[in-house]
């Protein structure tokens, strides 16, 4: 049963408030910054990440760059003491809702949109996308910028655009010395790929020079907030072998290799830190598609690869109380699928909720036992490259060619696609080896215009820092020609020790690639590439080329172009905003009395989303007539529990819906849906939504605040207490998992992972703290106790031994959380022992 009472609220307030922050459950982190910007980390004056207002990005507030502390390293200009020099930013992709998905291809019909082409525009978001970079710069001068990005893969054309766009916003050429990568989730912006149209229905949907014009300056301001954050740094990396030896959050998925080949099985992490030992970020490299939730998806997310960086950034401010961006960088994804579901849970959501949770402590622990330094030389080297039949081996081994029709001897001389030959299966006996290839000739489907700048052109970088080298594969490499890689960095003569880091889809696309042997084993990943056996060794081979030249001295300028490139941007006409008419509204508001589990759905009136998407964030009542911000679980300053994360899911619903046209003005209504956490802290909330609007003139802000409501437990919530010895108690809190229900193509019910380590049919086992009240016979004792989750034990053991209480007598407990702001208690009897 439930008994309904509260506590003094003076009492409890002041507590549970500094406790939410660690009771709410969260996935993010931010250096710096205000709560009210929601396309950057910072302060709303153009310099995300100085959190001080002024615009000069020195932290200090005062408008002048360098503040004279005496305290280098703190991002503001001092004169360095260290000699490596790093700076670390975030920002948010939030815009455009609406855009097109690249990853999958078909994604034809839907919603029509003015960012769409092909395929149907997104209508929300599972949580921002985010960009994240760091900048290293050594004691000589030389600077590499490392940036991850939440796109399906890096492409040649957006890495030329960010260095012409940096150059253009900050007057500085960083061509050559920006390396950068994708989250490869199937479910973020498309239309960056230059490709004839027909080309954009595999997955890319049609190029957009608007589009990718957008990207650029936005990578390149994130690049700008991280080059102004430099301050005395030390760097340190490990690699981890057989890092997750059960599958439990990546696994192989391409059979044909079997047994020669499986899933690429090393973790590598990269980090910085300041010299006090505050953390700055952490990078992760590993191969992971982001493909757990469906190609129906309307929703932009950055899958089960970020969900890897949210929690682990959750984690890390858990464990240490300081914030850290996590930074994932693909390796051998190209064969690996995303897991997640050891423990039976249906929904694809959880799923990458539990593959970060999973992953979190080990990328962690590796963080904490990293040996720093300080002083690492570094060298950066890209190379434009000529893609070309001859260049591969291909007119001397006669390994790229077949017979068109069955008829026509063909030479796939300006590449192929969807090569077969031979049934896919798991017998290393059966080979297209020597055999010849069925392929389409590319040149076809380039409409016969070759030489391609995105085809017969690559764009190959390698950074040395320290020991450590880092090298680019651009498209989407298998595990087999990441350990080729390995294998042929590992004959490089060297007077030093010196490893190697291979980052998969960066820098350019070009689809798959793998070592030879592999591919002649057809399927799906030969397939889907362009260049054949050969094409994945090419890429290795200059990239060793480029560090055997390191390592002998060689250094020439940071990009050499062995031809100037092949590929025409073109111009485009900005498209207009649209007039809101209703921003601020509050269109339908929630529920003023929630249940933990339940769905809490705030609608409202916002703007047009190629300006911004919006910000909600929770509050609660502070007890003194006032409400604040719930504080952000991963510690990020200025910034609140809000839809930047995956507890809420933000959805678009326009009035009238969107045709493909841009209006002259329309009511541009927003709403977010949260699934209140099992461990939610009882009390009083509401959630503010902030965010940009067009007026017709300049881009302005609205808010609009929704009622107040309460949360209380659920009434599904069951209590167990046994006493299986007079001095011991075991308690349990258990609630029925939550059943998942779509409304559509997104869920609205059951996409949240309330438990990490119980089935869906064990229901939901509560862990956070617990405060006790003992009923005697009817009366209570007035005294409360505290009792923790054992997680050996998987219940709270008490010891009631202290409460002096015949264990034989008639004995209740009231149980509600610690951290509840007004006490929601369930009830039950005690019985044993």
């Amino acid at each position: 049963m439930r008994r309904t009472w509260f506590l003094r609220r003076s009492i409890t307030t002041s507590l549970a408030l500094s406790a939410l922050a660690l009771a709410a459950c969260g996935d993010d982190s931010v250096t710096g910054g205000d709560a009210g910007s929601t396309s950057e980390t910072g302060d709303g004056d153009g310099d995300p990440g100085d959190g001080d207002g002024d615009g000069d990005g020195d932290g200090d507030g005062d408008g002048d760059p360098g503040d004279g502390d005496g305290d280098p390293g703190d991002g503001d200009g001092d004169q360095p003491t260290t000699p490596l020099q790093a700076g670390v930013a975030m920002r948010y992709l939030d815009h455009p809702i609406g855009i097109s998905l690249a990853g999958y291809g078909g994604r034809l019909g839907g919603t029509n949109t003015p960012w769409s082409g092909l395929f149907y525009g997104t209508r929300g978001f599972y949580n921002y996308p985010t960009i994240k970079a760091m900048v290293l710069q050594s004691k000589a001068g030389e600077q590499v910028v490392l940036m991850k990005t939440p796109m399906m893969s890096a492409e040649s054309g957006v890495t030329d655009a960010t260095a012409a766009k940096y150059q253009e916003l900050y007057g500085e050429d960083l061509r050559g010395r920006i390396i950068w990568g994708g989250t490869h989730s199937h479910h973020a912006h498309g239309r960056y790929w230059r490709l004839p149209d027909i080309f954009g229905a595999v997955g890319t949907d049609t190029a957009d020079e608007e589009v990718i014009d957008l990207l650029a300056t936005e990578f390149a301001k994130t690049i700008k907030a991280a080059i102004d954050d430099l301050g005395d740094a030390q760097w340190g990396y490990t690699a981890i072998e057989d890092w997750d030896p059960s599958d439990k959050v990546y696994g192989d998925r391409r059979s044909a290799n079997n047994p020669t080949y499986g899933k690429d099985p090393t973790l590598t992490v990269f980090a910085l830190r300041r010299p006090d030992g505050t953390p700055m970020a952490a990078m992760f490299n590993f191969g992971i598609h982001g493909i757990s939730v469906a190609y129906e998806n309307e929703l932009l997310t950055e899958d089960a690869p970020g969900a890897v960086e949210l929690e682990f950034e959750q984690y890390f401010f858990e464990q240490t109380g300081q914030p850290i961006f996590g930074m994932i960088a693909q390796a051998g994804g190209g064969d690996s699928s995303p897991r997640g579901g050891f423990l039976g849970h249906d929904s694809a959501t959880q799923k990458t909720e539990l593959i970060g949770t999973v992953a979190a402590p080990v990328i962690f622990d590796a963080y904490q036992n990293l040996a720093w330094d300080d002083d690492p030389e570094i060298v950066v080297q890209s190379r434009r490259v000529d893609l070309t039949y001859e260049k591969f081996g291909y007119d001397e081994s006669g390994e790229f060619s077949g017979e068109l029709f069955n008829l026509i001897p063909i030479d796939y001389v300006w590449g192929g696609w969807q090569c077969t030959g031979v049934a896919e299966d798991n017998d290393p006996n059966t080979s297209m080896e020597g055999k010849d290839k069925q392929c389409i000739p590319v040149d076809t489907l380039l409409l016969g215009d070759v030489p391609h700048g995105e085809i017969h052109q690559t764009y190959l970088s390698v950074a040395k820092i320290g020991p450590l080298f880092m090298m680019t594969i651009p498209g989407e490499p298998a595990y087999s020609i990441i350990k080729y890689a390995r294998d042929q960095f590992a004959q490089l003569a060297s007077d030093e020790p010196i490893d190697l880091m291979v980052w998969g889809y960066s820098q350019d696309h070009l689809l798959y690639f793998t070592a030879p042997d592999d591919w002649f084993q057809g399927g799906y990943e030969s397939e889907m590439s362009l260049w054949g056996p050969n094409g994945g060794t090419f890429m290795v081979n200059t990239d060793m080329e480029m560090i055997a030249d390191i390592l002998a001295g060689d250094i020439g300028p940071a990009l050499v172009e062995e031809t100037p490139t092949l590929a025409s941007p073109g111009g485009f006409t900005p498209r207009a905003f649209e007039l809101s008419q209703n921003h601020g509204a509050v269109v339908s508001n929630v529920e003023v009395l929630q249940r933990r589990l339940e769905l809490v759905r705030f609608r409202f009136g916002g703007g047009d989303p190629s300006v911004g998407a919006p910000n909600v964030r929770l509050q609660v009542d502070d007890g003194q007539g006032g409400f604040v911000d719930v504080p952000h679980p991963a510690g990020w300053s200025g910034r609140a529990y809000d839809n930047s994360r995956n507890e809420m899911i933000t959805h678009y619903d326009p009035t009238p819906a969107p045709n493909g046209n841009v209006a002259a003005s329309r009511k541009h209504e927003w709403y977010v849906d949260w699934e209140i956490p099992a461990d939610w802290p009882a009390g009083e909330y509401r959630m503010v939504a902030t965010g940009p609007y067009w007026d017709g003139a300049t881009v302005q802000q609205y808010e609009a605040a929704s009622l107040a409501f309460a949360v209380e437990q659920s009434n599904d919530a069951n209590l167990a207490a046994n006493l299986t010895d007079p001095d011991t108690l075991y308690l349990s809190l258990v609630m029925p998992s939550v059943p998942k229900v779509m409304d559509g193509t997104w869920p609205v019910r059951g996409w949240r992972l309330h438990d990490a380590w119980h089935t869906p049919a064990d229901g939901i086992h509560v862990r956070a703290p617990l405060s006790l009240e003992f009923i005697v016979d009817g009366m209570p004792t007035g005294e409360v106790w505290q009792a923790s989750y054992d997680p050996v034990a998987d219940a709270y053991v008490f010891d009631f031994g202290q409460t002096g209480i015949d264990a034989n007598a008639n004995v209740e407990v009231d149980a509600w959380l610690s951290s509840d702001l007004e006490p929601s208690p369930v009830t039950a009897t005690i019985t044993g022992p």
